[in-house]
Order: structure tokens, then sequence, then C-alpha cells
């Protein structure tokens, strides 16, 4: 069962292996002294039954703090993406339909550039599909010239 943050404990697990992970790593607390105390955490606790258990679960984890606690944090790529277009401005989101209209993933042009380009290239497509309707007649309902 992988390990989750559990911000209703006090404190949150991903603190405790942080701050503990970084004292046995950084400041020389030994090891032994950093998984007796992170086996004592409710996370721990309520995973495994017995006191070896959750130690050799703690050393463990301890081992390999900084990767853990990425993993226990990392929100996953849905996410990541969500917060970076959720946070950009009405500019950014602009630049990024003109450059999809154009079939084209980055550009080196100014935005203005990409949304002229862009609108030339609809006006065009606009004039060919107007082009290729056929004529209407001054008798067709509402088509009166």
């Amino acid at each position: 069962m992988p390990l989750e943050p559990r911000p209703d404990e006090a404190p949150p697990l991903i603190e405790a292996l942080a701050v503990w992970g970084w004292a046995v790593e950084h400041s020389g607390i030994p090891m032994r002294y950093a998984a007796v105390i992170l086996a004592d955490h409710p996370s721990f606790l309520r995973r495994w039954d017995t006191r070896a258990e959750r130690y050799r679960q703690a050393r463990q984890t301890l081992a390999d703090w900084e990767d853990v606690v990425v993993f226990m944090d990392w929100p996953g790529d849905d996410a990541i993406d969500e917060e970076r277009w959720d946070h950009q401005d009405a500019y950014w989101r602009l630049r990024e339909r003109a450059l999809r209209g154009l079939g084209l993933v980055e550009s080196d042009e100014t935005t203005d550039q990409l949304l002229h380009r862009y609108c030339q290239e609809q006006i065009a497509e606009c004039e060919r599909l107007s082009d290729q309707q056929h004529p209407t007649h001054p008798t067709d309902e509402g088509n009166e010239r």
C-alpha cells in the first residue's frame, strides 16, 4: 500500500518524512533514531501492526525519502497541465488558439503576427467556401440582392 500524505494527521506524513529525511541526510541524525520516531507516526501505526514492521518500513522510506516525498506530493500530469492553463491569462490562451488553428505547436512569430496569419487563413477559407456555393436567385427567400 503506497504511503499517502494525510492533511488531517498532525503532522502530516509528508511533512514528518521531509523533516526526518533531511535531518538524517544533512544533519547527522542517525537513521535508526529517525526511523524509531517515524515508526510511531499515525500513518505507519494504521498500516502495519508490529513495531518491527513499522520500523522496517520507516527505515526503507527514510532511505529514499526525497523520491517518496515527491511521489506523495505529485498531483499527476493532468493536474499539472490544468494548473498551467488555469493560471494563464487570455493573451496566452489566444496565442495557443492561433497556434492550433495554424497547425503549429510553437512559433517564433509574435502573437500579433500569428493572429494576423490565422485571420488571413480564415478569411481565405471563407472566400473559398463562398465561391463553392451555388448562386442564389433573387426569388429565394431571404436572399434578396
